[in-house]
């Protein structure tokens, strides 16, 4: 049955089929073959993978960005990032990323950084001559930090996966040093190449006009503190915390600002929506995909053959490591973590391993997937962008993506670096 359902699964991706309908096809081909197993079986557990409260902060973080984006607080956010590290070699670069950063807090999605940022920033750099490919790869790989530094769909659906006993208050505070790390990182190495290269040095910006950059960009500064304090706090959940953020998107925006008008609410409400379905039909999906591999018997397979190779927690670490690389490569995260987390939460829970841990560590690595060919969604946007081949966006975005790779392996062996923070706090 696993066979059936594995094959099938991989023959519809590589023949182009998106990754939703191919697992839902794969299931249903699986269903067939067996028999026994009722063709409604696949729908009711999608429903039941889809039916979740929690899940309601999905499509609110999603809105909060889109408004927050449309609001006028994107450029605000550019043009204090510019202020600050648009001095140094590569200064445009080093907005990129410094961007990236902030607006990591505001939308939990590594897309939608690509796409707020990169349209303003990508051109801005072709037009100050650096490479376009260059351009790309610098905010492919920045955007990656969008679901490690919280507020981050992808570790509010691994909290809710995993279930009892993990927080996700206690997983966006492990993510905020990892975060803080890559973006570091990232700012060397996007430094040392545009100073190799001979990239423009923007004039240095008067003190006063920092504090006044920085007082333009303060209410979007402020909007990660108050989500991130407000849910370990313990004053609201983490979904009232995404509805508080549509709530605070929307003052902003049409009463502090005034860039937002009423009439602009439908447009970003009907791509919020698009936004929306997008991921939940991923989830959907891959809740029944999942259900139907859990009885096949494969995740107990490969629970044994980890656990035959060896039971040291470090060597589980990097065998998982390497596993989640290559899926990768050729699954979206989401669903990834969905059909995944049912299998390798018995073997991590068995060597004693973290799972706010794991779920950093998970979480990280599957979003380096976003960099990597032929899925790289993050090369596609932003290679779009730039107008260039995609080819040359891969062969750029290499030194970023050993930066993750080695940030990844650091969070591996440290766990500290990711548990530091949640046992502080919490």
């Amino acid at each position: 049955m696993s066979a059936i359902l594995m094959g099938a699964f991989l023959l519809l991706i590589c023949i182009g089929l998106p990754i939703a309908f191919a697992m839902a096809l794969g299931a249903v081909a699986t269903i067939a073959y067996h028999g026994t197993l009722p063709y409604n079986l696949f729908i009711q557990r999608a429903l039941i993978g889809a039916d979740s409260y929690s899940l309601l902060a999905i499509p609110f973080f999603i809105l909060a960005g889109n408004i927050m984006n449309v609001g006028g607080i994107t450029n605000r956010i550019i043009s204090f990032a510019n202020a600050c590290v648009g001095r140094f070699s590569g200064g445009l670069g080093l907005t990129t990323v410094m961007s990236c950063m902030v607006f990591s807090g505001v939308s939990g999605s590594a897309v939608a950084d690509a796409t707020a940022l990169g349209k303003v920033l990508i051109p801005g750099m072709r037009k100050a001559g650096y490479d376009p490919a260059f351009s790309a790869s610098v905010t492919a790989s920045a955007s990656v930090m969008g679901p490690i530094i919280p507020p981050s769909i992808p570790l509010v659906i691994y909290g809710l996966s995993v279930g009892k006993g993990v927080s996700v208050a206690a997983l966006f505070l492990g993510g905020v040093v990892p975060g803080l790390i890559l973006g570091a990182g990232l700012a060397v190495v996007t430094f040392l190449i545009a100073r190799s290269r001979n990239y423009p040095v923007h004039e240095a910006v008067p003190m006063r006009e920092v504090w006044q950059s920085a007082g333009k960009a303060v209410w979007a500064l402020m909007m990660p503190f108050v989500i991130l304090f407000g849910v370990t706090g313990g004053v609201v959940t983490v979904t009232e915390s995404a509805a508080f953020a549509v709530l605070y998107a929307l003052f902003v925006s049409m009463v502090i600002h005034r860039e937002l008008g009423v009439k602009d609410l439908w447009p970003i409400l009907v791509q919020s929506g698009l936004d929306s379905a997008v991921v939940m039909i991923i989830i959907a999906f891959a809740s029944g995909f999942g259900y139907l591999m859990a009885i096949s018997g494969l995740p107990r397979e490969i629970a044994a053959w980890i656990g035959a190779v060896s039971s040291n927690p470090i060597v589980i670490m990097m065998l998982i490591n390497g596993l989640l690389l290559i899926v990768g490569c050729f699954m979206e995260a989401i669903a990834a973590m969905i059909i995944l987390i049912p299998v390798l939460i018995p073997i991590v829970q068995a060597a004693d391993i973290d799972l706010i841990h794991f779920g950093l560590v998970m979480v990280f690595n599957l979003m380096l997937g976003l960099l990597t060919p032929p899925v790289g969604i993050l090369l596609y946007i932003c290679g779009n962008f730039a107008q260039v081949k995609i080819e040359r966006v891969v062969k750029e975005v290499l030194p970023f993506m050993a930066v993750g790779l080695i940030v990844l392996v650091l969070i591996t062996l440290f766990p500290q670096l990711v548990l530091w923070l949640p046992r502080l706090v919490m």
